[in-house]
């Protein structure tokens, strides 16, 4: 019997007296965080606002504090990206620790930072090769005082359109491992950020499942997805749900993160119109809410992702406004009132 099927069952016990263990399981499973559990009917969560970390990205503290602006708040996180050239730019460059130091930037810090650079392999990584390198990466994090940052190491890994995306799951995981150990023997309050891409089930270079990947508890902070609104979108409950309980769906990394006692994240999430988008959907924007605030005790930070590139996903909800209605709707349930 399933989580969910079980607080069902226990939950038709209330007709009749309950004995002291169901009231206990009943409690115990409702501090689960059952809002991942959509395929149930539930009355809607009627809070508005934000009470978690909530942020953006942005390439300097001005573009992350604009978000602020727009939502009458202050910016908890600001997602930004290392250069990929070369190793200097992986993890000896100021870029971007300098820009975001604590004075400029008081907020978190999460960081997406691949495996190793383009002439780079997962194989040679798992040989220990670029071990020094990555003690350097936490060296510098502690140097501009952001040793406890969020590295989203090998982020959006099942995914084909990434360099760094798995090939062996086995080699790419002893590569993460490695990468792990070093980091933290410079940075030791680093917190490791093991990122997926939602609706990509398989990992594309053996077609293994996504959760093959996961490298074990002690290499893991924080279990995240980068959950956008396409592959499929989200128009109704019911696609909802569909996408959410995939294996790479929303809904099961935060099961999987709960179960391994570990707070989840969503370092991107936002509309889409590319690849099937729902383009400009204020249903999507509120259900992506409505999760938040089901399972805010476990989640460590979600960031929205303004982008108005032409050939991205054109999630922008502000400067420029691309899609008017999900904007309103962003400012109903998290701005300010």
């Amino acid at each position: 019997m399933t989580i969910c099927a079980m607080f069902s069952w226990l939950a038709g016990g209330l007709r009749s007296p309950l004995r002291p263990v169901s009231l206990l399981l009943i409690i115990g499973l409702s501090a689960v965080g059952l809002g991942a559990c959509s395929s149930s009917p539930k009355p809607k969560p009627q809070s508005t606002g934000v009470h978690w970390v909530s942020g953006t990205n942005g390439n300097y503290p001005a573009d992350v504090n604009a978000w602020g602006a727009f939502t009458g708040r202050e910016t908890g996180v600001a997602v930004v990206f290392t250069s990929r050239k070369d190793w200097h730019s992986l993890v000896s460059a100021d870029w971007p620790t300098v820009a975001f130091t604590r004075a400029k930037f008081p907020g978190e810090l999460s960081i997406a930072q691949p495996l190793f650079p383009e002439d780079g392999d997962e194989a040679t990584c798992a040989s220990g090769a670029y071990d020094s390198y990555w003690r350097t990466f936490g060296a510098t994090l502690t140097k501009f005082g952001r040793a406890d940052a969020y590295v989203r190491l090998g982020w959006e890994f099942n995914g084909a359109f990434n360099y760094w995306h798995v090939r062996s799951a086995e080699t790419w995981k002893a590569c993460f491992r490695r990468t792990v150990t070093a980091i933290r023997s410079t940075a030791p309050a680093v917190r490791i950020d093991w990122n997926m891409n939602a609706h990509s089930d398989k990992l594309p270079g053996s077609g293994q499942d996504v959760w093959d990947a996961y490298p074990g508890d002690q290499y893991v902070d924080v279990v995240s997805i980068d959950s956008y609104d396409f592959y499929p979108s989200s128009s109704d409950e019911a696609s909802w749900n569909q996408q959410c309980h995939q294996r790479s769906g929303l809904c099961t990394v935060i099961r999987f993160a709960h179960d391994h006692g570990k707070k989840f994240a969503v370092p991107e999430w936002g509309v889409a119109w590319s690849n099937s988008g729902g383009k400009d959907n204020p249903f999507y924007i509120g259900k992506m809410h409505e999760t938040f605030v089901a399972n805010a005790a476990n989640l460590a930070y979600e960031a929205y992702y303004n982008n108005s590139e032409p050939a991205n996903v054109r999630s922008s909800l502000y400067k420029p406004d691309l899609n008017p209605k999900s904007s309103k709707r962003y400012l109903e349930l998290f701005g300010t009132h």
